[in-house]
């Protein structure tokens, strides 16, 4: 066979050729042809072709450069690459030709994706390659670390995506290989296979015209690979498709069955066609649970790296199966960014016939499986009525404080089911609901709204389960008194609804409840617009609530003075045990912000100032016996000159001069001198900047300051986004709510 008309290349690389229906890998030497003169037309080639599918898009282990992100190779269901002639754009669909090196894919990017090669390089900067020469014996070590990579199942990306390859075969003679659904460019590369005397198969690169002869003298089996540069290829990374379905599914909380439903495929493969989605069977068992893992082992490490005190939540709430479940958080303090940081640790599914016995067991292993030891817990924070729980925690000598979201929550409930405002907000919902059922009343309802001048805000009913909804529901019935009350009396609407009818009682309820609801909406307010409402907050709060806004007046109707009366009631019991008092108490005197600010007597005031005291001088004694310790090493006194010798004894103050109890008044004197901080200030990081002032008040505060008033963390707190969370919460199926509920407020914190 003559080869004289071609310039031979002698690298060694791999090719992929069709053998009893499948594609095996050949060493070929590439050949780069310096002829024209042919005598059969390329364009025969471009006949109907028969297709070979393949099922994934991989990139090997061997190509580390960090443009393989975004381009892969097909392969089949065991991870076989079956072609690498082109490679695909994973953001564009483009193909483009395999060079067996990355400029190419780096031109691309930085032709037509500039922004995401800029964040690629600027994340991880590509490495400067120092080619050596080339030898045999490199050559075989590269050849063989390929074929064994070639054979291996591991790969730097691998994605479930499925396609096909077309080959036809010309008399035997020509195969012809083309990527899927092609768009031929004008410039088309095409590569010549053919046997030469040894034996090989050599490998001819041509770049030129659509049309090419094949010399006469080449008896051989040929084959032409037909690549494009540019055409808009269908293959996708489903590894990036698959992270960015968990990524939905774990922020909007929602169930994985979503993946199979028509409506959500149809619309991925309108983002992203074709591509294949991970089942519901591949996300429970696989996808979630290595996430959570990965996550959870993050999260233990950064737990161990606590140095200083925690508190820990508990939050019961309810599926929509009927069965409790309780929720464990951490908070502690950021000291490197003085702020308070939670992470949600696990979600248990506890029944309602749980013993003292049964409680303390689960909460052993929880502080076991996440290392919290007990005398690192200032506080638990509860929002549940559990007796066996409280009594469980009571008996590890830690306090227990009742959640305010909670405590407001079933204050709301209990007045609102009082026999006189139960039956009114029934009918308010039937009002509601009645008009929502009949678009003509709705139209009319509108229009109303728009000529007496309110918001086209609409009435919504409540959900019973968050107080604020039925405040909100209340409010908007009252504010649309006039048009309700029209509604009442025509007669040619399609549903009569003089039944529905509210009395001049009936609104006056409304009002009263309105009127002494409106200080703990004003309260949830204020919470919401924290950063993190710490503790400290709960005994100001109380304070005012009780004393002014609450405050029976002798205007008051007698539905005022009830609802008042028993809300003030229920509030001062929720926190009347002792050690919660006085914890409530400390805090509040730890809170530079609330020097000034009235929130107890000063008979209370000054209970607390013995346990500060005391505490404060155990912290300064076991610092004290610490640098003892350290400083027991003999150290070479210093020559004295003669100046020291005469006068040094006058000047001179011994630590021990001072005892512990004079500087742990010292350290109080100097934080009642501090100006009081404003309101709106944070006190962690108040006394992160006071620290060298007072260093060690400022240890003590931080036992108080990693306690919130709540449960939820602010972002939870408005009502509408309770709603929302609540519904996802409930509709999780149960051998996945703890993994979907820790990673969804983790997955932004790892």
């Amino acid at each position: 066979m003559e080869v004289s008309n071609y310039e031979v290349d002698e690298t060694a690389s791999s090719n992929l050729i069709l053998e009893d229906g499948n594609y095996i890998e050949d060493d070929i030497e590439e050949v780069t042809p310096k002829i024209k003169n042919v005598k059969t037309v390329f364009s025969k080639f471009l006949e109907e072709k028969p297709v070979v599918a393949y099922k994934k898009l991989v990139v090997p282990q061997s190509m580390r450069s960090i443009y393989w992100k975004f381009f892969g190779f097909p392969a089949n269901e065991k991870s076989a690459i079956l072609t690498r002639v082109k490679i695909v754009c994973l953001l564009c669909k483009t193909q483009i030709a395999y060079n067996r090196n990355t400029s190419n894919l780096r031109m691309h990017l930085q032709n037509k994706h500039s922004k995401e090669l800029y964040a690629l390089e600027s994340h991880t900067p590509p490495k400067k390659q120092n080619i050596s020469a080339e030898t045999k014996e490199k050559k075989a070590q590269k050849k063989a670390l390929k074929e064994a990579l070639a054979c291996s199942k591991e790969h730097l990306y691998t994605s479930d995506v499925a396609g096909t390859v077309q080959i036809s075969d010309i008399n035997n003679q020509i195969q012809f290989v083309s990527d899927p659904n092609v768009r031929y460019s004008d410039s088309i590369e095409k590569s010549v296979e053919t046997k030469n005397v040894s034996g090989k198969q050599r490998k001819y690169i041509l770049q030129r015209e659509d049309a090419i002869d094949i010399p006469a003298t080449l008896d051989s089996p040929i084959t032409f690979v037909v690549t494009q540069e540019n055409h808009q290829s269908p293959f996708q990374n489903t590894k990036s498709v698959s992270d960015a379905i968990l990524e939905f599914l774990i922020i909007d909380l929602q169930v994985p069955e979503i993946v199979q439903q028509q409506g959500f495929q149809r619309l991925i493969a309108t983002l992203k066609s074709p591509c294949q989605i991970p089942d519901k069977n591949a996300l429970e068992e696989n996808i979630i649970p290595k996430t959570y893992y990965s996550f959870k082992e993050t999260i233990l490490r950064n737990i161990s790296l606590i140095s200083n005190e925690v508190s820990i939540a508990i939050e019961e709430w309810t599926s929509n199966n009927g069965e409790n479940f309780f929720t464990f958080l951490i908070y502690y303090q950021n000291k490197i960014e003085a702020c308070l940081d939670s992470k949600v640790l696990s979600t248990l599914h506890i029944p309602k016939d749980y013993d003292v016995d049964q409680w303390r067991e689960t909460i052993h292993d929880f502080l076991q499986e996440w290392n919290i030891p007990n005398h690192k817990i200032t506080a638990f924070v509860v929002s549940s009525d559990r007796i066996e729980l409280i009594n469980a925690l009571e008996s590890l000598q830690i306090s227990v404080i009742p959640c305010l979201l909670y405590s407001l929550q079933t204050c709301a409930q209990a007045c609102f089911e009082t026999y006189n405002i139960a039956p009114v907000l029934s009918k308010c919902r039937n009002i509601i609901g009645a008009i929502d059922s009949y678009s003509e009343m709705s139209t009319t309802f509108l229009s109303q709204e728009q000529c007496y001048g309110l918001e086209e805000t609409g009435m919504t009913i409540d959900s019973p389960a968050i107080w604020t909804t039925t405040y909100s529901m209340l409010k908007q019935i009252f504010l649309h008194r006039e048009i309700l009350t029209s509604f009442f009396t025509k007669a040619d609407h399609r549903v009569n609804l003089c039944h529905l009818e509210l009395s001049e009682e009936e609104w006056q309820i409304i009002s009263d409840l309105l009127d002494v609801l409106q200080p703990l909406q004003v309260t949830l307010i204020t919470l919401s617009e924290e950063k993190m409402p710490l503790i400290s907050l709960l005994k100001p709060l109380l304070w005012q609530l009780v004393s002014t806004h609450l405050k029976v007046k002798e205007e008051d109707s007698t539905t005022s003075k009830s609802l008042k009366e028993s809300l003030i009631n229920m509030l001062c019991n929720k926190y009347a045990d002792q050690d919660v008092s006085l914890l409530l108490q400390i805090s509040t005197t730890l809170d530079p912000r609330f020097k000034n600010v009235p929130y107890a007597t000063n008979e209370d005031k000054k209970i607390v100032a013995l346990p500060i005291k005391e505490m404060l001088i155990k912290i300064i004694h076991d610092k004290g016996e610490s640098e003892n310790f350290t400083d027991e090493q003999p150290e070479k006194k210093p020559r004295l000159s003669r100046m020291e010798f005469l006068l040094g004894g006058l000047n001179k103050v011994h630590k021990q001069d001072m005892s512990t109890s004079e500087k742990a008044d010292l350290e109080l004197a100097q934080y009642e001198s501090e100006p009081t901080a404003p309101l709106d200030s944070c006190p962690i990081q108040w006394w992160y900047k006071s620290s060298v002032k007072c260093p060690n008040l400022s240890n003590l505060a931080g036992r108080y300051n990693c306690v919130p008033v709540c449960c939820a963390p602010p972002s939870r707190i408005p009502f509408d986004i309770q709603i929302d969370y609540h519904k996802k919460r409930a509709a999780l199926p149960t051998h996945l709510i703890d993994k979907m509920i820790f990673l969804h407020a983790n997955h932004n914190l790892v």
